[in-house]
């Protein structure tokens, strides 16, 4: 179908006189049937022009080729009026017109006709021209084809017609627009790698909603095809029947719909594809940006949190704090590793539909996100038994500094006994505290070398990493020896003076016997 050259909105005012128009009536060589109804009041060649322009611009070039009928009703009008249409005709579409027919009234023009006798101008007007009465109108055109202002059955609605019109052209110019966006984007996209900057997102926004383009679509061809089965193809339109009725198919553009419909189809489909692509692209850079992300913190500020924090204390006091600051650190990375059990869930949800180029590389940010998370935890782990360790030891070294201080102070203190069994009870007390600090003394040995496991067990962190805290642990190391060493060597003092203890009361044991068989002799 050939182009639409001008549109109906620029002209809408002048369209909406029904200065002219088609009714999609055909005379007996097929020729579509141009009917121009004149007023009694005076009508604008100029607006009258428009409009066949635009009418002329409807048909495609074969539609043309049979040739117009024009129907100059100038029933309301003055004679010089019909006269200068029909002089226009011949500037305005002299190839095309096979006849006019000049509809005159019933009582007047006859005089008038010898003014002007068309049929002897039809050489140099191009085409012929006569004058007929409204209902002598039939032995030229079938009454069928002809609307019911000449007598006819040919059913025409010029409101109808031109709101199908607006619709029509309406969905052309947004399709084609289209059509040109959405192909260019498909192209561009095809012949180039993908963009990943904010520009080439708005590239992706068509200027039309391609789903209520074709929705327009869509009603608009549902209409052309009921109208065009609904209607009378060999007659006139029935009563009720629709109001505008089917014409040759390249002036009803069905098939010009079809196409359009077709071809957007086609691309909308593409750029949907497009856009999952795109979609599902940027999924991946969103996730990877937050697996880098992630992984950043963990291996940073995560990282030197846990390495700055080597120390085990010196006391039960020290190492609750410690095990404080433990705490809070770990609540920093419980944010962190909550967002890997979101990211994971997500990455596994993509691999389950993902291609194989995506799912390698889905495959590869899971398993190095997995990894710098179990590392992490496991340090957090490893730092977090460390710190128990730690707390036991010195809860232990503390009871038995107790201990020893207790036993030490009985050691130290003044014994007059009044008699031998109290000689025998004191040095009972002695020795079951001295039994309890030797077992305190294996306890914080236990607890000594279990920190020092969990110290050698905890999970290492690189070369380049371990050149820091490696000083402090060394330190860790010797504290912890140190400690056992100061708790063995006060236990060997007391025991010493356990055994001198021990020996000077049964001495004094021996004494207060010889004393007592002494007064029995």
């Amino acid at each position: 179908m050939s182009n639409v050259t001008m549109e109906a909105t620029t002209i809408l005012p002048i369209l909406k006189k029904k200065l002219a128009f088609l009714s999609g009536g055909k005379d007996r060589r097929s020729g579509l049937i141009l009917t121009i109804p004149l007023s009694s009041d005076q009508t604008s060649m100029e607006e009258l022009s428009a409009t066949l322009d635009y009418l002329l611009s409807i048909p495609s070039e074969k539609c043309k080729a049979r040739g117009f009928t024009v129907i100059v009703d100038g029933r309301k009008s003055q004679w010089n009026i019909v006269k200068t249409v029909v002089l226009m005709l011949q500037n305005v579409i002299p190839a095309e017109v096979s006849l006019v027919c000049v509809v005159k009234p019933d009582e007047f023009w006859d005089k008038k006709v010898t003014h002007f006798c068309f049929w002897k101008e039809k050489d140099r007007l191009g085409f012929e021209v006569i004058l007929v009465s409204a209902n002598k109108l039939t032995r030229y055109i079938e009454p069928c084809q002809l609307t019911d202002d000449f007598g006819g059955s040919l059913d025409y609605d010029h409101s109808d017609w031109l709101n199908k019109r607006l619709v029509f052209e309406k969905f052309t110019k947004e399709s084609t627009s289209l059509l040109d966006e959405l192909s260019i984007i498909n192209d561009t996209d095809k012949s180039s790698s993908v963009e990943k900057d904010k520009s080439a997102d708005c590239a992706l926004l068509p200027s039309f909603d391609p789903e209520t383009v074709l929705q327009t679509g869509h009603e608009l061809l549902s209409e052309l095809q009921q109208r065009r089965f609904n209607g009378s193809e060999g007659g006139g339109g029935g009563q009720g029947g629709p109001a505008w009725c089917p014409m040759e198919e390249e002036l009803l553009a069905q098939p010009q719909v079809m196409k359009l419909l077709d071809s957007l189809r086609e691309q909308y489909t593409r750029y949907q594809e497009l856009c999952r692509q795109r979609n599902k692209r940027t999924q991946l850079d969103e996730i990877h940006a937050k697996v880098m992300q992630v992984v950043t913190w963990l291996q940073g500020p995560g990282s030197e949190l846990l390495k700055t924090q080597q120390a085990i204390g010196d006391s039960s006091r020290a190492a609750q704090a410690l095990q404080q600051k433990h705490e809070e650190i770990e609540s920093q990375h419980s944010e962190w590793f909550a967002v890997y059990v979101e990211l994971n869930q997500q990455i596994a949800a993509l691999l389950s539909a993902g291609e194989e180029e995506e799912v390698v590389e889905l495959k590869a940010l899971q398993q190095q996100l997995s990894d710098v998370c179990y590392q992490q935890a496991a340090q957090l782990e490893g730092r977090q038994n460390v710190l128990q360790a730690a707390q036991g030891f010195h809860s232990t070294t503390q009871e038995l500094s107790q201990q020893l201080d207790g036993l030490l102070g009985m050691l130290c203190a003044d014994v007059a006994p009044a008699d031998g069994a109290s000689i025998q009870q004191n040095l009972k007390l002695l020795e079951e505290k001295l039994q309890t600090v030797e077992a305190g003394l294996a306890s914080l040995r236990q607890k000594g070398a279990l920190l020092l496991e969990q110290m050698c067990t905890q999970p290492s962190w690189s070369l380049e990493e371990t050149e820091s805290p490696a000083g402090e642990q060394q330190d860790n190391v010797q504290h912890i020896q140190a400690v056992m060493e100061e708790m063995q060597l006060r236990k060997q003092r007391c025991e010493d003076m356990v055994d001198v203890r021990r020996l000077k009361m049964l001495q004094m044991v021996q004494l207060f016997k010889c004393e007592e068989d002494a007064l029995q002799v």
